[in-house]
């Protein structure tokens, strides 16, 4: 449980710190032209990808991994098994009273930055991969 709260807390931390350096130089906004994805939203196929792609690399590869979520298909589709993981990501990352299914700025910015850095952020928001196009974000 401690374990779980410096986590949730390292997370607030470290977005509350993105945030602030998007008020300095400009508005906090979603990507242009990448709205968000979820049930009843007008899903591009990229993007859906991308939302999948990066969902199994952080199960895979981070910490988030952690209660275990297994891997879900990168078929371009969003379904039940892309909400249910987008879901048990958001609960992981922001707590229970952030999940809605949506990957809007907030949940698109934790995707590229814990996913696949090939495809999301390599170390730097600057150095921003194929997926940054598609998934809205706080930056």
């Amino acid at each position: 449980m401690r374990k779980d709260t410096f986590r949730r807390a390292a997370v607030a931390l470290v977005t509350a710190a993105g945030l602030s350096v998007v008020t300095l130089s400009g508005t906090a906004q979603a990507r242009q032209g990448a709205p968000y994805i979820g049930y009843g939203k007008t899903n591009n196929p990229h993007a859906v990808w991308c939302v999948q792609h990066q969902l199994n690399y952080a199960f895979a590869h981070n910490w988030t991994a952690r209660p275990w979520h297994g891997q879900i298909g990168e078929d371009n589709k969003f379904g039940p098994q892309t909400d249910e993981a987008i879901r048990f990501f958001q609960n992981v990352m922001d707590g229970p009273n952030h999940v809605d299914g949506i990957v809007g700025p907030n949940t698109g910015y934790e995707l590229l930055w814990y996913g696949d850095p090939g495809y999301g952020y390599d170390g730097e928001v600057s150095k921003a991969g194929y997926c940054n196009e598609y998934l809205p974000s706080v930056v």
